[in-house]
């Protein structure tokens, strides 16, 4: 793909084109919703979720890190304190309890999640403890799908091994880049024989799905650089792989003002360049690539997902698991069900004090509309797979699209002229030089996007 549109990618595009926008893990965005105190609404919405005969995905959210990685924008706790990491298994475990006696039945899980934060900082003895807690009040489903993220410097054979006992057979390493100068720029010192070893030993022990998680625009990356670490990763073969585009947010993450040079960032050009060039490799390998980020091997279930449409997108990224509520626990978690978002509180001192005295209270949340629900679907499906079929929507919501979309509609027109979109009556299409832009296209049918939200948003390219 990449050699098609290297030629077509001009610098003036880049940099019109180069401005702050959503991922769209979410929409509405996280910076539209509504900050306060949500006990009864939250209440309210797993209890309808109660009423319904499906199972739920679960994400855990364990915040601690050995380390500072100053790219990164998660939120997370560095820490040697073995007490506070106790407190806040107990704080999970009541929180678990809660969610639990809400929704009144043992509802059924078809999809867990570990996330951070760095979920292999916790011992194996601990990470049991929070499988068999949700085991307690949950029924996890025969052949679900159970998944955890890993730092390979820290992740042992023994951690492996227990967490595959318990059921997991998906892992994903973040290797984000293999060259030392990125490396220490970025506060991360990996060996490829660290990632090499711990995605050996995953292997050996039965694990069917790993993934690896590379980050390009990172301080002192290059073009060149970047093809040595792709050509260690493409030698490894994951099932796999995630190559984001780096957040850079000062104005949001001291950590990036203070540890992170701007004049140490490749220029946009250089960006695009890298982005291309991964595309062009993997897909030369073998890989068929899944949405804007992702890809995969052929037999892999991303890639049949997207070959039948199944294809999702939430806060992990990209799924195969569709129409399921995502319930999140732990500081910072994000549930995402019926149509409604919740954020825990992010502050972990104050949301263990809170799920002590039993009190179930994210602290942003939104419920969404008619027009929101429409919005979403037209975003996640442009996300996904690229094109948005417009009898589809017209005929499923009962509107004229381009009387709907009037707003959106010359601005479609105008990506049509620059050759981002083939756009007629029938169809809105991303070109190949579109898919770069896909972020750019789908923030034409964002309703909430104003000037003073662009501080909550990291560049396109």
């Amino acid at each position: 793909m990449s050699h098609s549109i290297i030629n077509d990618v001009t610098p003036e595009m880049i940099q019109r084109y180069n401005r702050p926008g959503p991922r769209y893990t979410s929409y509405p965005t996280v910076p539209v919703w509504s900050k306060g105190q949500f006990h009864d609404d939250y209440v309210q919405c797993l209890q309808e979720e109660s009423l319904k005969d499906r199972p739920i995905s679960l994400y855990v959210h364990l915040p601690f890190c050995r380390q500072l990685c100053t790219f990164c924008g998660c939120n997370k706790l560095i820490t040697n304190n073995k007490e506070i990491t106790e407190d806040y298994l107990s704080a999970l475990d009541k929180e678990i309890d809660g969610v639990s006696e809400i929704l009144e039945s043992r509802k059924k899980i078809a999809q867990i999640h570990l996330g951070g934060g760095t979920p292999t900082y916790l011992n194996p003895k601990q990470l049991e403890r929070i499988i068999n807690k949700i085991t307690s009040r949950f029924d996890v489903q025969e052949h679900s799908e159970m998944a955890f993220e890993a730092d390979p410097r820290v992740t042992s054979i023994d951690h492996l091994e227990k967490l595959y006992q318990l059921g997991f057979r998906r892992v994903s390493f973040g290797i984000q880049d293999l060259n030392l100068d990125v490396q220490k720029a970025i506060n991360r010192n990996q060996t490829a024989k660290q990632s090499w070893d711990t995605i050996n030993n995953s292997r050996s022990i039965g694990y069917t799905s790993i993934n690896l998680d590379l980050v390009y625009g990172l301080p002192l990356q290059t073009h060149k650089r970047f093809c040595k670490t792709l050509n260690q990763v493409g030698k490894m073969r994951p099932d796999r792989l995630a190559v984001y585009s780096f957040a850079y947010l000062p104005g949001m993450f001291r950590t990036h003002k203070r540890a992170i040079k701007e004049k140490d960032l490749p220029i946009p050009e250089e960006k695009v360049k890298i982005y291309l060039e991964a595309i062009r490799f993997f897909t030369e390998i073998g890989y068929v690539m899944i949405g804007m980020d992702h890809y995969a091997l052929p037999e892999d279930e991303l890639a049949l997902a997207l070959k039948k449409r199944t294809l999702h997108r939430n806060f992990m990224g990209y799924t195969t698991i569709h129409n399921m509520a995502q319930i999140g626990v732990g500081v910072s978690a994000i549930s995402d069900f019926g149509v409604s978002y919740w954020q825990n509180n992010k502050d972990i001192y104050q949301y263990m004090n809170e799920t002590f005295n039993k009190i179930h209270n994210p602290r942003r949340g939104i419920k969404l509309d008619k027009e929101d629900q429409l919005r979403r679907e037209v975003i996640e499906t442009l996300m996904c797979h690229g094109e948005i079929s417009i009898p589809d929507f017209e005929t499923r919501y009962e509107i004229n699209f381009k009387e709907h979309f009037n707003s959106a509609w010359p601005e479609l027109e105008k990506f049509a002229q620059e050759g981002l979109v083939k756009l007629d009556s029938k169809k809105i299409d991303l070109t190949p030089v579109g898919t770069l832009f896909t972020r750019n296209v789908a923030m034409s049918f964002d309703r909430y996007l104003t000037e003073s939200s662009s501080t909550n948003f990291s560049k396109t390219v």
